[in-house]
């Protein structure tokens, strides 16, 4: 069931990003749906998930916090900086189970609790973008 809410939601938010945000929100939309579509076919550690460092899930989180973390240098938003510090407490997360004491139940919970305010960022930073663009007419995507 947490699947169907989280892909729900990573579902509005994209879909809303991609129709009312500017270039950055379409990025930051793309690079979220590419890590939830690539993350299944991401390698396991082992038999049973989150007994050791998931390296392939880990290496998806880092491509994307550093996606985010370009995106968030280049563009004149706020959201994309809020975004990545989420993501590296997401990469931090993975390299807790390098402690043999963190038990597998939290090492997933940890990880995938991280990932629900994030769809929610990028969504708010299209409304945000949305209104600035009614109100200014104009609102730059990109530092110069």
């Amino acid at each position: 069931m947490r699947v169907i809410i989280y892909l729900s939601l990573l579902g509005v938010c994209c879909l809303y990003a991609y129709l009312r945000g500017g270039a950055p929100e379409r990025w930051g939309a793309a690079a979220l749906v590419a890590a939830v579509i690539i993350t299944p076919f991401a390698p396991s550690s082992g038999s049973f998930r989150f007994q050791n460092i998931e390296w392939g899930v880990l290496a998806v989180d880092t491509t994307l916090m550093v996606a985010i973390a370009i995106i968030a240098v280049r563009a004149q938003r706020f959201w994309p900086m809020w975004m990545a510090a989420i993501l590296m407490d997401t990469v931090l997360t993975h390299l807790l189970k390098l402690s043999p004491k963190l038990l597998p139940w939290s090492y997933g919970i940890m990880s995938a609790s991280w990932s629900y305010p994030i769809p929610i960022i990028l969504a708010v930073g299209a409304w945000r973008h949305h209104m600035r663009k009614q109100r200014y007419g104009d609102d730059p995507a990109w530092n110069q």
